[in-house]
């Protein structure tokens, strides 16, 4: 018996593009994520590094220091009122860096802000 080949019909575009797009919807799905990262805490040495950053006569070098300070968490530092000390002192030079200002004040605001010491 001889069999003839009927034409198909190609699938809609419009189906395509919802299968695709519902397909991505549900692979992005799966990187989505909640919750924080824990950050790490910070040893003894990395610490008394940064204070003397803290020091130098570099801007670069004390941002740096002040975006390192950002990723720690600030209750785990054992010398907070020395930091605390040194992020006052590049505030009130004029000296410095705006930016490094600017970082060193949110930095000194994370820090109270840990402690308690700020107050509204």
């Amino acid at each position: 018996m001889l069999t003839t080949l009927r034409p198909t019909k190609k699938p809609s575009p419009f189906i395509l593009y919802l299968l695709a797009f519902i397909l991505s919807f549900l692979f992005s799905l799966a990187w989505v994520k909640a919750e924080e990262t824990p950050k790490p805490k910070p040893q003894d040495w990395q610490i008394n590094g940064i204070v003397a950053a803290l020091d130098d006569e570099h801007d670069q070098v004390k941002q740096y220091a002040l975006q390192q300070i950002g990723e720690y968490k600030l209750q785990d530092i054992k010398k907070s009122e020395d930091i605390a000390q040194k992020l006052a002192n590049i505030l009130k030079d004029e000296k410095v860096d705006a930016n490094v200002r600017a970082g060193a004040a949110s930095a000194l605001g994370k820090l109270g802000r840990c402690r308690g010491e700020i107050r509204t």
